[in-house]
């Protein structure tokens, strides 16, 4: 988020001139890039050479292949965001799959008995119930090296994109986040708060602000995207959050979760106005981002009312 980078010639500045609908564009937009997604993570769990079969495997486990591991949609932000600029889908893939790695290096680190101590991950053991303790922490550490390794090979500021993933997931990010987490220190507020919910954010943003970067989107875009990924990041905890307290709330443990749920309505109607802010993002882009971030924050009442020049949901 430092130098400007200026869009290359020959890219056509996007116009707002239509509004269209988001939530169709959200529907269809990931069964276009899913199969390049897919492809591309699988080909960055290959040529593993004298890697034991056991971590081999657990590798591709974690990630989710062949079978697909999560929603995906950090990633899918950040292949929206780079269309959203104008860029090529292509060029912004390896962002994608550096942050999908980077998201399954957290939750393989988040599982271990010193940290949350999860047997289970998405149904199935959790990776050092696969291979051990010091299986899981070398995997993770494999996974976060392959995401630098990616994103300094882009073609649009790699070593800018590079240097703020570091930030994201150091000790000033997601790690520090986890820190407070695990500490509860976040409970003082001020900065220990601010901290905690980076581990939250901070990705989120990192993937709609990286596909601005690969597409050669300008300082400018690039800083509203990223405040747009930072309150639709919180957005979808709180939301994640109010669900669970639904569910205790069934079973009798806990009232129900209306107020982070409204917290989360609140900051994804932010979220759309960040974008209104981005210069430079045509207006099927807008509706694109909108109508994913609906999606993913799981905003009730999700029919788009459009207002002209206005976005979805």
């Amino acid at each position: 988020m430092s130098a400007l980078i200026e869009k290359p010639p020959g890219v056509r500045k996007p116009s707002r001139a239509r509004s269209p609908n988001g939530l169709d564009l959200a529907d269809s937009f990931p069964g276009e890039v899913i199969p390049l997604l897919e492809r591309e993570l699988y080909h960055s769990t290959l040529h593993h050479a004298g890697l034991p079969t056991g971590l081999e495997d657990a590798l591709r486990h974690a990630v989710g292949i062949p079978h697909g591991g999560g929603r995906r949609w950090r990633p899918l932000l950040a292949l929206a965001a780079a269309r959203a600029c104008g860029g090529d889908l292509e060029d912004a893939l390896g962002v994608a799959v550096a942050v999908e790695l980077t998201h399954t290096a957290s939750l393989v680190l988040d599982d271990l008995p010193c940290m949350d101590d999860a047997d289970q991950r998405r149904g199935t053991s959790a990776t050092h119930r696969q291979v051990g303790l010091s299986g899981a922490i070398l995997l993770s550490i494999g996974l976060l090296a392959r995401s630098a390794e990616l994103l300094g090979r882009s073609r649009q500021g790699g070593g800018e994109m590079a240097g703020v993933w570091g930030r994201c997931f150091g000790l000033s990010g997601m790690a520090g986040g986890q820190a407070v987490d695990l500490l509860g220190t976040f409970r003082k507020g001020g900065c220990h708060r601010r901290l905690h919910r980076r581990k939250t954010t901070d990705l989120a943003a990192f993937a709609v602000w990286g596909g601005a970067t690969a597409a050669g989107a300008a300082d400018t875009t690039r800083e509203a995207l990223w405040r747009f990924g930072e309150d639709l990041g919180w957005a979808y905890q709180l939301a994640d959050d109010a669900r669970d307290l639904d569910e205790d709330a069934a079973l009798g443990k806990a009232p129900g979760g209306r107020r982070p749920a409204a917290q989360s309505i609140r900051l994804l109607g932010r979220a759309r106005r960040r974008l209104e802010e981005a210069p430079g993002i045509s207006s099927e882009g807008l509706a694109l981002l909108a109508g994913l971030g609906c999606r993913i924050v799981g905003a009730p009442g999700q029919t788009p009312r459009l207002q002209p020049g206005g976005l979805p949901c």
